[in-house]
């Protein structure tokens, strides 16, 4: 199966895989998880939070399912597999599914209550494009593996991140860090090897970023570990955290099932980090084998068959076989 693929299941499978854990901001807590039959795929429960630092969201979903994360990116594959759907059609589709009524049930995130807000408090005609909040927090990511899938050239995929990422966020570090999550995964995909990929995020991320990717990439020996992360960068859901810790757990990975299981590990905003660990080692590390993506984990995945049904249209409109 092609990268571009094993990159958007990837970050899919990631998502679901850290549902059961995620937002427990103590890594001791989950260790004594890992020993939970079909670990990392568990029941999310109220009694894990108990006693640590964290934040219990997940009450209405179960083991498999796609938290809100995973639902935009899903939701981003549909609706980007339509050639040059504009931005209008999108806010409807985004309203439609997240608002009240929608198809959509759990936790609803900051950046996607104000998009809602803002759209309810205006006839759609006045809608305007730019209608995302200053908000620099891990969603501003969700959309990039669907718009790498899509092969443009890159004056024209940031000019989409601009577009597609500015109805959530209009945050100037929100769109610099996607696009050099875009930048990073199509290194994945042409190369395959992760530091080259780690390079390239480092080098387009803000300075600040660019600071504390290079802190933690010269981590080595007995200073190698969370501890010491965690002195740099913490698990929280904001960007300029949050890549420095995905690159610290890529750099620390030879395979996907390490990547993501080591992402859990950390702790906090697993599945926002999710969501470009689980696309760069998917695309990085491709399916099955003793380094890709488990197959066992891809039909642990709730709703599966239709997810893939939907890659292989958005592939398509991308043209090209896959």
């Amino acid at each position: 199966m092609a990268q571009r693929y094993a990159a958007l299941m990837g970050a899919l499978v990631a998502d679901a895989a850290s549902m059961g854990t995620h937002w427990i901001y103590s890594p001791e807590r989950i260790r004594t998880l890992q020993s939970l039959p079909h670990f990392p795929f568990i029941e999310p429960d109220a009694h894990h939070y108990e006693g640590v630092e964290g934040y219990y969201a997940h009450d209405k979903l179960t083991a498999g399912e796609l938290t809100i994360y995973g639902e935009w990116l899903a939701l981003y594959i549909r609706l980007l597999s339509e050639p040059d759907v504009d931005t209008h059609r999108l806010q409807q589709e985004i309203i439609d599914y997240f608002g009240p009524g929608g198809e959509f049930i759990g936790y609803v995130d900051s950046p996607t209550k104000a998009l809602l807000l803002s759209l309810f408090s205006l006839p759609p005609e006045d809608w305007p494009e730019d209608s995302g909040s200053d908000d620099d927090q891990n969603p501003a990511l969700c959309a990039v593996p669907a718009l790498v899938a899509l092969k443009m050239p890159s004056e024209k995929l940031e000019n989409e991140i601009d577009r597609i990422v500015g109805i959530t966020h209009q945050n100037e570090q929100a769109l610099v860090c996607a696009k050099a999550f875009a930048s990073a995964l199509n290194e994945a995909l042409r190369s395959r090897r992760m530091e080259p990929v780690l390079n390239v995020l480092k080098v387009k991320c803000p300075e600040v970023v660019q600071e504390k990717i290079e802190q933690v990439r010269v981590l080595s020996g007995d200073v190698n570990d969370l501890s010491h992360v965690f002195s740099i960068a913490n698990s929280a859901c904001h960007l300029a955290d949050s890549l420095p810790v995905a690159a610290w757990v890529l750099q620390n990975s030879s395979s996907y099932t390490e990547a993501v299981l080591k992402n859990i590990a950390v702790g906090g905003d697993s599945c926002g980090r999710g969501i470009l660990v689980g696309a760069i080692a998917g695309a990085c590390y491709g399916f099955g084998d003793s380094q890709g993506i488990p197959i066992s984990w891809v039909t642990t995945l709730q709703c599966s068959e239709a997810l893939a049904e939907d890659i292989e249209q958005l592939l398509h409109s991308a043209g090209g076989a896959f």
